[in-house]
């Protein structure tokens, strides 16, 4: 479980992993489209960026 803030209803509500409709891993970080129980589609994006990776001196 995890937490995704909705902009559809307004609010903070829990989603499970059957809840991912699809993600992606990309150079912003990992992408997720989130269905929300109001039926809303949410896009999370987390992880370490591309850009934090280079700060870091590791290979992007």
């Amino acid at each position: 479980m995890f937490a995704i803030d909705c902009p559809h209803h307004g609010a903070r509500t829990l989603a499970s992993t059957d809840d991912i409709r699809s993600y992606s891993n990309t150079d912003h970080g990992i992408v997720m489209e989130v269905e929300c129980h109001c039926g809303g589609i949410v896009t999370v994006t987390m992880g370490r960026t591309a850009r934090e990776l280079d700060a870091c001196g590791a290979a992007a």
